[in-house]
């Protein structure tokens, strides 16, 4: 599937109902597959961390989740307004560099403002935006999902498994085999991880929802998706066991049509402010600053 680039890192440009019908051939195939669910965090965090950037960059879809990717991609693609090379004048380096910064901060207000003011455009835009937690129900409700077996690894404790017994309630139909937290940061060992290998190995699931956050669930992932050959599937969901099991109240509809769901979340969680700060602030400031080095 073409793929567009933010900063280096892939993505995929695909609306829920195209992401629903790949992972269906997924799920047919004698190969393993893994999606990324990607936002403005990760994209800052894959510029130190090679290893990152590469797990990403090989994953069979990297899917928008949240405005700031998407906004990004709009961003990104908008052409030039000249070119210096065509040029037939010399115009010094402070002057070229000033006049590229005009310019690119004139297509990112515009951008930004045309999403912020224009329901219908961000409306469009927005099509193309899967949440991982919508992702989860989605899959779960898919009739590509029928007699296929789910894991869920990840999130605090009893968290997986009340996400679980939810989901279960709203789809009688899905079959979970398992559910469980995975191993905490200062319990890692190769030992413990093979007992959790061999757990979800003996449970024989076909897809495997992965909570552990960013870049740990995707980097393991990577690391041990061919330990487990019945998984066709794994996907890199970041928080949602948290919204699934109730344990944290997603925001209201208005705040998740108009991308707003950072928003609710600082409200909920002021200790959150250092991760909004990224995948606001900083991440804007990258984004800007390679599209003016692209000039």
């Amino acid at each position: 599937m073409k793929a567009e680039k933010i900063i280096d890192i892939k993505i995929n440009r695909i609306k829920t109902n195209e992401v629903l019908e790949e992972i269906k051939s997924f799920l047919l195939s004698e190969n393993q597959h893994y999606i990324v669910t990607l936002n403005p965090e990760m994209i800052i965090e894959a510029q130190n961390n090679i290893k990152f950037k590469e797990v990403i960059n090989k994953a069979d879809l990297v899917i928008p989740d949240g405005i700031g990717i998407l906004w990004a991609l709009e961003f990104l693609k908008k052409k030039r307004s000249f070119s210096i090379k065509n040029k037939n004048i010399i115009i010094n380096n402070f002057l070229t560099k000033s006049l590229l910064l005009i310019l690119a901060l004139c297509n990112f207000v515009y951008t930004f403002l045309k999403i912020l003011l224009s329901p219908k455009y961000r409306k469009n835009i927005l099509r193309f935006r899967t949440h991982g937690i919508d992702l989860v129900y989605k899959i779960c409700e898919s009739s590509s999902i029928k007699n296929k077996k789910i894991f869920f690894l990840g999130a605090g404790e009893g968290v997986a498994k009340k996400a679980a017994i939810n989901l279960k309630k709203k789809y009688p139909n899905i079959n979970i085999v398992g559910a469980e937290e995975g191993i905490k940061e200062k319990q890692e060992s190769g030992n413990r991880n093979q007992d959790l290998i061999q757990r979800i190995d003996e449970a024989n699931p076909d897809v495997l929802f992965v909570a552990l956050g960013a870049p740990k669930q995707e980097i393991w992932i990577h690391e041990n998706l061919k330990k487990l050959p019945s998984v066709k599937l794994a996907i890199g969901i970041g928080g949602s066991f948290d919204f699934i099991s109730g344990k944290i109240k997603r925001a209201p509809i208005v705040f998740q049509k108009t991308g707003l769901e950072w928003l609710w979340r600082l409200f909920l969680e002021p200790k959150r402010i250092k991760r909004i700060y990224n995948a606001t602030i900083k991440f804007t400031y990258l984004v800007l600053r390679y599209r003016i080095n692209k000039f």
